[in-house]
């Protein structure tokens, strides 16, 4: 049975990837960002995707993907540790107060069966994640939260979030196929930088000689090596934005296809032409990690049962 899937805050294009080869078909992918519609219908092509103002949206505007499952990663800002946490009073808040007064506010017999959310680690102490589970509760569903980071999976990269899933049918319990091993940060590299880095990719010797104390540089041939989290601050901000490569003659940054290898998006991913560097940088720190989405819908057994019929859900 397909599920129809909405995917909100779609970004560029995480969830979908995650949803590959599961029972969802994404049938509405929403944000407000031109230049991340732009890599979204650059690798998932077709009518699912549109600019929306989710700050205004309606349920009469959400209706028509006909959706049993949403999906929301709302801005983080609010609830990021190195922000000043203002929460529900934050202006980046206004969209998913919209949101969830949708689904408080929605019949019967239009909610979606399933809802699930991504953000950052301080989401699970926040207003926000309150109210939210005070609205699912009053609507007839069961959730689960829990929080995970890739490198539970095995990925060389730090990225810790909150996450939840609510259903009103039957959660599967969470059971993370979480991993002691972790595979070489040297598998997520571009090999045709080995030998040359790209100059827009080196760090200069003013950089490293002002900031390089400060930089989390690594070798990759240390079986241990792991990234930090990539922010969309990467390649404008020099500290705490993400890590560094030690090459041949010095140091470099990681390219945004590397990013996204980590993060776990398809190898066939592409940015369209034109896009600047700094703006893939940009759009992929604002983006998930699509393996650890997988392991999430897992706890959604209707989700991740083999396929029997194409039928949609109604």
């Amino acid at each position: 049975m397909t599920i129809r899937a909405l995917e909100l805050y779609c970004g560029i294009g995480g969830f979908t990837a995650a949803a590959a080869g599961t029972n969802l078909r994404v049938t509405g992918a929403l944000d407000q960002s031109p230049s991340a519609l732009s890599a979204y219908r650059n690798n998932f092509p077709g009518e699912a995707v549109r600019q929306v103002n989710l700050e205004t949206v309606t349920s009469r505007e959400l209706e028509p993907f006909g959706a049993a499952f949403w999906w929301m990663s709302p801005p983080c800002q609010p609830y990021t540790v190195r922000g000043v946490r203002r929460d529900l009073n934050d202006a980046r808040a206004i969209s998913f107060i919209r949101l969830m007064g949708i689904v408080e506010a929605m019949p019967e017999g239009a909610l979606p069966s399933h809802l699930a959310l991504e953000n950052v680690a301080g989401f699970g102490e926040s207003e926000a994640r309150r109210r939210l589970v005070e609205i699912l509760d009053g609507r007839g569903y069961g959730f689960q939260e829990t929080f995970l980071c890739p490198m539970d999976l095995g990925v060389p990269m730090r990225r810790p979030r909150y996450y939840l899933a609510a259903s009103r049918r039957r959660l599967a319990p969470y059971r993370h196929s979480i991993t002691g091993e972790m595979r070489p940060l040297s598998r997520y590299l571009d090999t045709a930088y080995q030998e040359k880095t790209p100059e827009d990719l080196t760090v200069s010797s003013e950089v490293l000689e002002k900031f390089g104390p400060g930089l989390r540089i690594l070798d990759a041939s240390d079986p241990s090596a792991y990234t930090t989290c990539f922010t969309s601050g990467y390649g404008r901000s020099i500290m705490h934005s993400g890590s560094y490569l030690h090459v041949k003659g010095g140091v470099r940054r990681f390219s945004p296809e590397e990013i996204l290898r980590l993060l776990g998006f398809p190898e066939g991913y592409r940015f369209p032409g034109g896009v600047s560097l700094r703006k893939k940088w940009q759009l992929a720190g604002n983006s998930l990690s699509v393996t650890a989405v997988r392991e999430i819908l897992k706890a959604f057994p209707d989700v991740t049962a083999v396929k029997k019929t194409d039928r949609p859900e109604s």
